[in-house]
């Protein structure tokens, strides 16, 4: 991935780590997309599944302090 990419989806990341919640089906992943991500970076939810895969893999969670799920390495 380019430098700037990596960026963009660490910043997308930022924006869902605001707002997830596990085991909310108010904040799912796709809500915080449509609702969040999406109207600030223009994209699709292919796009959005590879920005946080990418993030993922760099720190290993999602959420913030308090809702952070740990995802297992595949």
């Amino acid at each position: 991935m380019h430098a700037n990419v990596i960026q963009r989806a660490m910043l997308v990341k930022r924006i869902v780590d605001e707002h997830y919640e596990p085991h909310s089906h108010a904040n799912s992943m796709y809500d915080i997309f449509i609702n969040h991500v999406r109207k600030v970076y223009p994209m699709g939810v292919a796009t959005f599944r590879r920005y946080m895969k990418y993030a993922i893999e760099q720190d290993g969670y999602i959420g913030n302090g308090r809702n952070r799920e740990l995802r297992k390495q595949t």
